[in-house]
Formats: C-alpha cells, sequence, structure tokens
C-alpha cells in the first residue's frame, strides 16, 4: 500500500469518526427541561473578517500538504505558518462572539435602539 492510499484511508477514517461522533451528539434524547436561550438583543454579529482569516489559514495547511517534498509529510514553510493562522483566527473569533454576549447581557449593545422599546410599538 503506498503512502498516499494509507493517506486517504487515514482521512477516510478521521471524516467517519467525526461524522459519527456528531451523529450520536445530534440523536441523544433532550432533557425536556429549560434549554438555555440567549439574552434579548441577540443577533447576527456584525461583519467581521475572522473567517477570511480561518479560511487563509486552513488554506495554507492544505497547500503545505498538497505542496510537499517526496519523504514529508507537509511543507512546513505553509502547513506551520497556516495552522498558526488558523488557531489564532478562531481564538479570535471565539473572543468576538464572547464580548458580543457579555455586551448583550449587560445591555450594552444597542439596548436602547427604537425596535427593542415595547412602548414605540
Amino acid at each position: 500500500m503506498t503512502d498516499t492510499a494509507i493517506g486517504f484511508l487515514i482521512v477516510g477514517i478521521a471524516m467517519l469518526v467525526v461524522l459519527g461522533v456528531v451523529f450520536a451528539i445530534s440523536s441523544r434524547p433532550r432533557p425536556a427541561g429549560d434549554r438555555p436561550t440567549p439574552p434579548d438583543g441577540v443577533h447576527l454579529p456584525p461583519p467581521s473578517y475572522l473567517p477570511v482569516v480561518v479560511s487563509i489559514g486552513g488554506a495554507l495547511m492544505g497547500a503545505g500538504l498538497a505542496f510537499r517534498a517526496e519523504g514529508q509529510l507537509a511543507n512546513p514553510f505553509l502547513a506551520i505558518p497556516g495552522l498558526v493562522i488558523f488557531v489564532l483566527g478562531v481564538l479570535w473569533w471565539v473572543r468576538a462572539a464572547n464580548r458580543e454576549w457579555r455586551e448583550v447581557e449587560h445591555g450594552g449593545h444597542g439596548s436602547h435602539a427604537p425596535h427593542d422599546d415595547p412602548a414605540a410599538h
């Protein structure tokens, strides 16, 4: 079996494992009790460059795996910066989402907008 075939086998097994975990989580019975709901005012996030940053990191990692020298797992000059950009982008994205959640929870994010005022209707 060639290295390429082994790589495809590993990727295929990893995909099946991830799909199995997602299926197991989504099909488990949900308790009938209270489900957490977002606070009033939670809405679509504002435009952000962070999805593009995460995509660039993923593309660099993919390029590092595709454009490698013979006998290497990946091209370190593409894959390592791609991994760093990807991880930092995800962390910044999560921080931005948490910051918006806290602002909405404490009434600092658009709480005085006319559409939020029940007396204005």
